[in-house]
Formats: structure tokens, sequence, C-alpha cells
């Protein structure tokens, strides 16, 4: 959302935004440098229906052309706020591609109850949509995209070696995971299989980057094995391009994703990857070509394919080569800018906002 908002904002003229977050958690520090309007709306609890009517007042005063929201709870709020206003609803809330989905699942049901007061629905994977059984009418899938320049003018490779593992990496393979402790990320099975590895090799190392309530049980399995030193939990981190220039591969482990921008990264960064089979993993990861996909719950495939990639390093650099031209090819974040832009032009009935010069309001 911060990269469309970013790619907007540097259309001078062309948009204004007006963002508003649900949460005064704050992950991204840039946000407060946009040009935009930005407001963190507190609720009095997780079903706060007095939001509707703030919305409301915010809709009205600032008129936007385009509603977007990013997420399904969102989209509820919006869906009701736009009963009064009557402006065009983009309902960007389908991130993930969880097989068997049904009404009695949240995030199925409020999709559902929102989908009619839609004017689009899009998703960051095709398999997203399948999965939500979104109408084939109103179903859009753009692709995430990511700002190359994030990748240029990064810290020392040697000095990250230095500060996170406290040596020069030399013949040493380092695995990197980027990904919140969470329920809808499978650590355990990478825990199990990373402390199969080190404890066969002492030379392999796993960098752990994010946070969330499972990280403290993780953190007890690892300390139990006594391996605190091969398998590190790095917490979240703001520099994770300069981490993963000392990586050998990084890794996605998940019972399902949309398109994730972690492996975006790894790929971006020139990096194979093993990710976990499934949604729209699929349609980013080629296997065998720019990395492995493995089974659910699979950690001897994990450990199979990571024991590859040290006994063929030549295979991890092709892989990550022909990753790295692929992501440059298709995921940029002016192609997801553009194609977003268009979206907008297409919902408010003109031929191609990429290529008129009329302004428009958004509000996510």
């Amino acid at each position: 959302m911060l990269e469309l908002i970013k790619g907007l904002t540097q259309k001078p003229g062309r948009f204004e935004v007006y963002l508003i977050a649900l949460t005064d958690i704050v992950e991204y520090d840039y946000v407060y440098k946009l040009p935009i309007r930005f407001e963190i709306m507190e609720r009095k609890s997780k079903k706060d229906f007095g939001i509707v009517f703030k919305l409301r007042k915010i809709i009205k005063e600032f008129n936007p052309d385009i509603i977007h929201s990013w997420d399904t709870m969102s989209s509820v709020y919006l869906s009701l706020a736009k009963i009064f206003t009557n402006k065009k609803l983009i309902n960007g809330a389908i991130a993930n591609a969880y097989a068997n989905l049904n009404i009695f699942n949240k995030y199925y049901f409020r999709m559902k109850l929102t989908a009619p007061f839609s004017s689009a629905i899009v998703s960051n994977s095709k398999a997203g949509l399948i999965a939500y059984k979104a109408p084939a009418s109103k179903s859009y899938c753009i692709y995430n995209g990511v700002d190359f320049n994030r990748f240029k003018n990064l810290k020392p490779a040697s000095d990250v070696a230095h500060e996170i593992l406290g040596f020069e990496k030399k013949d040493h393979f380092v695995g990197v995971m980027v990904a919140a402790f969470e329920e809808r990320k499978d650590y355990p099975t990478l825990i199990t299989a990373a402390i199969k590895l080190c404890s066969e090799n002492n030379k392999i190392f796993f960098l752990l980057i994010g946070d969330g309530e499972q990280k403290a049980q993780m953190q007890e399995i690892v300390t139990k094995h006594q391996l605190e030193k091969q398998i590190l939990f790095l917490g979240k981190r703001n520099d994770v391009e300069s981490v993963l220039q000392i990586a050998d591969a990084g890794l996605l482990i998940t019972p399902s994703e949309g398109i994730s921008n972690s492996i975006i990264e790894y790929m971006a960064s020139g990096k194979p990857v093993i990710a976990s089979i499934g949604g729209g993993t699929d349609e980013l990861v080629q296997d065998g070509v720019t990395g492995f996909l493995v089974g659910q719950k699979s950690d001897e495939q994990i450990a199979d394919k990571i024991k590859l990639l040290i006994q063929t390093p030549e295979l991890g650099k092709k892989m990550g080569a022909a990753g790295y031209k692929w992501i440059h090819e298709n995921f940029s974040v002016t192609r997801m800018t553009d194609n977003y832009i268009n979206l907008y032009g297409s919902v408010l009935g003109k031929k191609s906002s990429t290529e008129n010069n009329e302004s428009v309001k958004v509000g996510d």
C-alpha cells in the first residue's frame, strides 16, 4: 500500500491521498514523510461501528473519487460508509489464498459481505481470487511491486556479517526468513529443519527476521537444543535489504500466501528461494528455476533442498540470477502503480488514467 502511495504521489498534481489507519502500530516510519494526509483512527473495540460515522464524515469533507480498502474489517466499515456517500470502493483485502475457505472463516465471510458494495475487488494473486470465489465481473489481479532503489547503496556485506554473525562469512551457509511469528506462517516446520541441519553442521546459520506472539516459543525450542549461536532471532529490522546480502537462500515456510513481499525481496537481492507450495507462491517461484517449492509441513524437504544448495553453490547462483531477472521484468513498483492507476481510471469511466492529466483523490 505504501509503495503504491509513493508511486501515486510521485506524479505531481495527479493524485491527492488521505490515508487512515485503524491501528496505532506504525511499522514503516516513512509514512510520516509522505506528502499525504495521514490519520490514526482509534477504535474502542475491534468491531467499533462508530468508526463508520467518522469515516462518513471524512469522506464527505475530503470528497474522494476513489475509496480503497486494504483489509477485510476496513472493507466492512467502508462498505457501510459507502451507503451514505455513494463513492467508488476498491476492495483490496485479499492478500492470502488459503485452501477450503468457507463462510465460517471470518475473512471469507467479510469478503462475501462487502463484495456487493465494491466497484472492484483486487487481489495480489490469481490464487487469492479463486480461493475467495470473487465475482469474475469485478475481480482484478495486480501483483505487488518493489522499489529497486531500496537495494542500492547498502551497508557493506562484510560489516553486516560481523554485526550479525560476529565474523567474516566465508564457506558458511546462511538462510534467511522474513516473516511475522504468527500462525499464518509455519515457523515450527522451519525450526525443525533448522535444528536438524545446524546439529549436523556448525557452518549453517539461520537468520529469522520478524516479531510476533510465537517468537518466544520458537526461541525456547532453539535454546533447548543449544543452537542460539546458529539460529538467530533478529526481531524487526529496517535494513532487510542489507541483511540479504549475506544470505545464500531466502525462505518462506507458510500454510498459504498471496504474493509475498519477502519472496520478491529475496529475488530482487539475487537469492534462490525455498518456499511452501500453494497459493500465490506458485505464481511467483518457478520450481527448479528460481528456487524450490516444498510440500506443506515438510521439514525433510526443506533440509534436503538446503543440502543441495550447499553441495552445488553454482546452482544457487544460477537460480538467484534467474529470480533477479524475473522480478525486475515483472514486479517493479512502477508497473504496479500504473496497473492501479488504470484500474482507478476504469472504475471512474476514464479511458486510461495513466495517459490523462485529470487529478484523482484517493482515500485509503
